[in-house]
């Protein structure tokens, strides 16, 4: 079968009620195999539908680049290796590695907006072993959550134009000054660039299970972050380990394809898989005993 042939209209198998529950990484490794193929669909259905965003991110990452000199040290210091390609074509090379490797990661570890959250529905039903039609299941939560997520993606782009600006100020600041200051405030923009990564699964998951204002998705996803900062920090680096691998010994337009065809079960997923399971042993667990509680407690009177 195909990645776009039949059965992404069809419900998938979900879990044998009688089957021993898996937990942890096990279950984990159940999933992407079981619905390996379903993955590779959902995967390409995502990247295509959020080629506009990607887009945007490799066109801001080369204005970036181009307002500062890392293109050309990394060239000199791969010319001075003794590399025969000419200066040109080393530093075009660079160019289009970090442009695609920036477009790429802010997509894997961000998410674009609608497009996530229709991924996100899809990889939470798989966490959960719950029938899903990739397609036109996808294709309603993408309209459901439009207008949240694309202030999703909005905040998200003012504070990646904000974050790596601060960035490259505060670095710039530093290595003109040798101040300490500087290099606190660049270690704190650092650290909130990466907690604000961890976020995403939780804005994503929360947004297509709970109905809430924008305030209290960003205040809850913080929260849960921070509550369960391990976890999460765990599973981030595990997909950014993988993606800087990719990126670091495979050809970066192939390392680009295989990210998103396939780098997607274990870049993106973990974090989500991690999201959805704390969601649904915590916060759902509790919301449903409450109710338990309440109505129990109404028989009894």
């Amino acid at each position: 079968m195909g990645i776009f042939g039949g059965g992404y209209d069809k419900p998938g198998k979900g879990v044998d009620k009688n089957e021993p529950k898996k937990k942890g990484f096990f279950l984990f490794f159940d999933i992407v195999i079981r619905k390996f193929t379903k993955f590779l669909g959902a995967n390409c259905l995502y990247a295509i539908t959020s080629i506009i965003w990607i887009a945007i991110l490799y066109i801001f990452g080369g204005i970036v680049l181009s307002s500062t000199h890392i293109v050309q040290n990394v060239s000199d210091t791969i010319i001075s290796l003794g590399t025969e390609s000419s200066a040109e074509n080393v530093q075009g090379s660079i160019m289009i590695l970090i442009q695609l490797a920036f477009s790429i990661g802010v997509f894997t570890f961000w998410g674009s907006g609608p497009a996530t959250a229709a991924y996100s529905y899809i990889t939470r039903c798989f966490t959960r072993g719950e029938h899903t039609w990739v397609l036109s299941d996808g294709a309603d939560k993408f309209k459901e959550n439009f207008k949240q997520s694309m202030v999703v993606v909005l905040i998200d782009a003012v504070l990646l134009v904000f974050g790596i600006n601060a960035i490259l100020f505060y670095h710039s600041l530093y290595v003109s000054t040798g101040s300490m200051l500087w290099m606190m405030l660049l270690y704190v923009m650092i650290l909130v660039l990466v907690v604000y990564t961890m976020m995403h699964p939780y804005l994503y998951q929360i947004m297509i299970t709970f109905e809430c204002g924008i305030g209290s998705l960003y205040k809850n996803a913080l929260l849960i972050t921070l509550a369960k900062l391990p976890g999460n920090f765990f599973t981030t680096l595990i997909g950014v380990l993988i993606y800087g691998a990719l990126f670091t010994f495979v050809n970066p337009l192939a390392a680009a394809i295989i990210v998103v065809v396939v780098g997607l079960c274990v870049t993106c997923y973990p974090p989500q898989f991690y999201a959805a399971r704390v969601i649904e042993r915590s916060i759902l667990k509790d919301m449903k005993e409450k109710q338990h509680k309440v109505e129990y407690i109404g028989e009894e009177e």
